[in-house]
């Protein structure tokens, strides 16, 4: 049954499963949008009160929450839902909410790092799919699931195929617990991938002790220091670290650090 059909969002509700069906049908395009479609979910939910909810989000987001628009969030609509208690939580530990993110997980990354960090749901735990057939298939299963007792299985990635577009596909396994940590490890890997593979011209570009002096500078040795430690003087030091920037097309510390990789 359909509750609710605003210009983005599209809720619909279940009532043999009492579950709350949420999809963005479309980007909103500013924040103004998206509290005003917010604030209508969050009169459906007070007045529905489900027991679950399943959102199934976009292909591909091109709308990305401001930081004021998350406080906003977290102070008048999460905090309303998740204190209100009627979404309870499954004996496998997880809150019977699930999230269906497709295949892109990594378009999604903010989403999971905000429903981990959000102060509203310090406890709050949903569980994320790739198809809503699977995600209904785990809101559908019986509450009272017991929890194996068997020990916690160790990460394995398998490679499956190049795909026609020459691109590697691998699957990894991971205890569902891990989920976001593992994703943002591998975010964190192709980011620091394809930083290297842009950079590396500059990098090669620097002269030995232009390279030492960096590794130094993003230690955060001063100049004074690095001068006693490479038996150099002040000087030297500073007109190191002027070529370096120059090199690096940098104008900021936080910019030479991302160098950082290049040394690991």
């Amino acid at each position: 049954m359909e509750v609710y059909n605003g210009p983005h969002l599209l809720i619909k509700y279940e009532e043999e499963n009492s579950r709350l069906v949420k999809t963005w049908k479309s980007s909103p395009p500013d924040d103004a949008s998206y509290r005003k479609e917010l604030i209508e979910l969050l009169h459906i939910v007070t007045k529905i009160k489900p027991s679950q909810v399943l959102w199934l989000l976009m292909s591909k987001p091109t709308f990305y929450l401001s930081d004021i628009t998350k406080i906003w969030l977290d102070e008048n609509i999460l905090k309303p839902i998740f204190k209100s208690g009627f979404i309870t939580k499954r004996q496998d530990g997880f809150d019977q909410f699930a999230f269906v993110v497709g295949q892109d997980v990594l378009a999604y990354i903010g989403v999971i790092d905000f429903f981990n960090e959000h102060s509203a749901s310090s406890d709050f735990k949903p569980k994320y799919f790739a198809s809503e057939t699977k995600a209904k298939s785990w809101l559908n299963a019986e509450l009272n699931i017991k929890v194996s007792n068997r020990e916690e299985e160790e990460l394995t990635i398998i490679f499956k195929e190049i795909d026609d577009k020459g691109k590697a596909v691998f699957e990894f396994k991971e205890d569902a617990s891990n989920f976001d940590s593992t994703i943002n490890s591998f975010k964190t890997i192709i980011e620091r991938s394809h930083f290297i593979k842009n950079n590396i011209e500059k990098y090669a570009s620097l002269t030995p002790r232009e390279k030492e002096t960096l590794k130094l500078i993003i230690k955060g040795y001063t100049n004074e220091q690095i001068s006693n430690k490479m038996y150099i003087s002040f000087n030297t030091v500073r007109t190191h670290r002027n070529s370096i920037w120059k090199k690096l097309e940098i104008k900021h510390f936080r910019d030479c650090s991302k160098y950082k990789c290049f040394f690991n």
